[in-house]
């Protein structure tokens, strides 16, 4: 039976693949990270690369619906590139996006990548994903507000709890990261991140936290 979390990601891919195919100032997209490398498990993100004409680098309209959370993250490319970190909801159920949006003028498909369409050819590299993004300068972080900076920390409670799920060490600084205690004890980690989601934030974003700890401990 497939996993309520693959389904969802899979029909959110596929919707979001044809908004992105309609939208004239896309050329190509492709999936990369874990899925694009054939590599993802049940709780895997989504990490997406789509190409643009230049003039369109700071204008293209990234799918919206269903989305609870975005943030400027284009420290984490190279410079002349975009990247946003957004949480959308399906189903009650929240899914991490990275959008790593670049101009064609400068654009590759990784060598770990998988393409989901092209409308002009774009030119493949040996490099894999992680090489791509690491090469030359970086983009200058963008400064977040506090609001900003509160709602990220409730979008990430998912993610210290797919860490969790994957009994990785990274948990632990993920749960500190987020005002949680120091802990690697699952059932302390997993009451951990209950008590973080007593915190205001998005309602929506909140409920499917808690919906993803449920499902967690199911």
């Amino acid at each position: 039976m497939t996993s309520p979390l693959v389904d969802l990601r899979d029909r959110w891919l596929r919707a979001t693949t044809a908004a992105l195919r309609a939208d004239a100032a896309v050329i190509g997209a492709a999936l990369v990270g874990s899925l694009g490398a054939g590599r993802a498990d049940e709780w895997s993100d989504v990490d997406l690369l789509v190409v643009v004409d230049d003039s369109h680098l700071d204008s293209v309209a990234l799918p919206s619906a269903g989305r609870t959370f975005a943030i400027d993250a284009r420290h984490n490319g190279p410079a002349g590139t975009r990247a946003i970190s957004a949480q959308y909801v399906v189903d009650g159920l929240p899914l991490w996006v990275d959008w790593h949006v670049h101009p064609v003028s400068h654009a590759s498909w990784p060598s770990d990548s998988t393409l989901l369409f092209e409308h002009r050819p774009i030119r493949r590299t040996t490099a894999t994903f992680t090489t791509y993004l690491n090469a030359g300068e970086r983009e200058p972080a963008t400064p977040k507000t506090p609001a900003e900076q509160h709602a990220m920390r409730i979008a990430l409670i998912p993610i210290a709890a797919k860490q969790i799920a994957r009994h990785s060490p990274d948990a632990t600084h993920t749960i500190q990261f987020l005002g949680g205690p120091p802990t690697t004890d699952r059932p302390a980690q997993l009451a951990a991140l209950r008590q973080l989601l007593n915190s205001h934030g998005n309602p929506t974003s909140l409920a499917a936290a808690r919906a993803y700890l449920d499902l967690l401990d199911g």
